[in-house]
């Protein structure tokens, strides 16, 4: 058996595929109907073929990324850490487990704790039951817990963990004043000298500005400059995934 993370933004691959089809389904009757050859009919055609592949492109594009492309990058995100084997970890947002279980192979005697409030329109099949079933499935159900919490009110001490994670979460929050109180969050409940891996898809100037202001130190962020290029053009600005790591001040 293999683990299954899900779909993200379900509803957002479902339209993509299902616009594409209407799209190319209006193209059939467009070639039918106009004239062949004509002005009009060459220019409707180029418009609905465009219709028709860029939505399909995109939510092609959007499963790939949720079923391989993520699986990647989590292990490039996690090797930021300088694992001992022993850290206490918080996964804020873990839906499915990604970075959770991913943290947990890392870990010997440490633990891991996942929280979310498992919303289905941000990933498929979303709930506990998924996290602990991927869990078992790679072997670490003995190292991880999951429970339902909200990012903006963790409900940890100040400095319960080693390392706090986090994929592709903030940014579901709906104002810039909830997406501070997350990662304000995040910060209260790393120990000093701890490890922040945060990766996200939007905000990534902001979120930066707002952790150096709580005293993030050794930041690094990583993305590939032309790979980002292209995202944000076939996106038009929307979609910038990157990874934003560095420590609580000691």
């Amino acid at each position: 058996m293999k683990p299954d993370y899900g779909l993200d933004a379900p509803g957002l691959i479902r339209g993509f595929v299902l616009g594409g089809l209407a799209m190319a389904s209006l193209l059939v009757l467009a070639s039918v109907a106009l004239p062949a050859g004509s002005t009009w009919s060459v220019v409707v055609t180029a418009v609905l073929l465009i219709a028709t592949l860029y939505p399909i492109g995109m939510g092609c594009l959007m499963l790939f990324w949720s079923k391989v492309t993520k699986i990647r990058q989590r292990e490039t995100a996690l090797d930021l850490v300088a694992w001992r084997g022993d850290e206490q970890v918080l996964d804020v947002g873990c839906g499915r487990g990604l970075m959770l279980i991913g943290a947990a192979r890392r870990l010997t005697t440490g633990r891991a704790v996942g929280i979310d409030i498992w919303n289905a329109s941000d990933q498929s099949a979303n709930g506990p039951e998924g996290a602990l079933e991927n869990a078992r499935v790679e072997g670490v159900a003995d190292r991880i817990a999951v429970q339902t919490a909200d990012m903006r009110t963790l409900p940890f001490a100040d400095r319960s963990f080693d390392v706090v994670v986090s994929h592709w979460v903030v940014h579901n929050a709906d104002s810039e004043t909830d997406r501070d109180k997350a990662l304000s969050e995040m910060m209260r409940v790393l120990r000093p000298g701890g490890s922040l891996v945060l990766c996200d898809i939007a905000h990534r100037d902001a979120y930066l500005a707002r952790l150096k202001g709580l005293g993030l130190t050794h930041e690094r962020m990583l993305l590939s400059p032309a790979f980002d290029l292209v995202l944000a053009a076939v996106s038009f600005g929307s979609f910038r995934p990157f990874t934003l790591c560095g420590r609580a001040p000691t």
